[in-house]
């Protein structure tokens, strides 16, 4: 199994994003927008696969800054458990994500060609 600390993927990630603003339209523009995202299977993955990873370094971002106010007095215990939490659990998201990847890797590099 690889091991990588969470905060070098997240580093690693941000490097190699592409900047893409996201869609500030209507309802409506913003439907038809998903729809024909939905048309082109790799870059709909590849948009869900952003939106996730960007929701994970935020919600780790969140904790940590939690934690911090909780040091100074500025956050309840019932906040930074809860924000420890999620975190928590995004982590062990994330990990079980990764190791399903590697075990697909692993699988097509195994096949017969």
């Amino acid at each position: 199994m690889i091991e990588m600390p969470i905060g070098r993927v997240a580093a690693a990630y941000a490097a190699h994003k592409t900047a893409a603003p996201l869609p500030t339209a209507p309802l409506k523009e913003a439907q038809a927008a998903a729809t024909a995202e939905a048309a082109a299977p790799e870059s709909s993955f590849g948009a869900f696969l952003d939106r996730q990873v960007t929701q994970a370094v935020d919600t780790l971002k969140e904790s940590e800054r939690v934690s911090l106010a909780a040091v100074a007095g500025k956050a309840s215990a019932q906040d930074v458990v809860r924000s420890v939490m999620a975190a928590e659990m995004t982590v062990q998201t994330v990990v079980a994500i990764r190791d399903r990847m590697v075990q697909a890797y692993q699988d097509i590099m195994r096949m017969a060609v």
